[in-house]
């Protein structure tokens, strides 16, 4: 379970198609190129950025995973690669996306299920 994603403490990720964790840099306000284009500004944080592909998913599925994401914010324990530590922070997502793949009786519904965690 070392490698699971867990949002609100449910497991919502116990494998991935894809997982890309980026450490996004937000620089201050006063961040551009001068006249001569030399880059000016200020580094005040580094958030992580978690990149979800899951593997085909069902209806039940893909409905616990849009309840886990609907909330403004929530909480999020993953491994990160830069401490080697498991860590728990406040994040919040984009839209997440639900390509059908089929309503047949007993077919995967979901194929390429994705969304993105932003730490806050």
């Amino acid at each position: 379970m070392a490698d699971t994603i867990t949002i609100n403490g449910v497991t919502v990720m116990p494998k991935a198609e894809g997982l890309k964790i980026t450490p996004e840099k937000v620089w201050s306000e006063n961040t551009g190129r001068t006249a001569n284009g030399t880059m000016v500004g200020d580094i005040i944080a580094i958030k992580p950025k978690l990149e979800i592909e899951f593997p085909p998913m069902s209806r039940a599925e893909v409905a616990a995973l849009d309840a886990a994401v609907s909330d403004a914010f929530f909480s999020v324990t993953y491994s990160d690669p830069r401490t080697n530590t498991r860590v728990t922070g406040t994040f919040y997502a984009n839209s997440p996306s639900y390509p059908v793949y089929s309503y047949v009786d007993g077919l995967p519904t979901y194929v390429g299920v994705k969304v993105n965690l932003i730490g806050q």
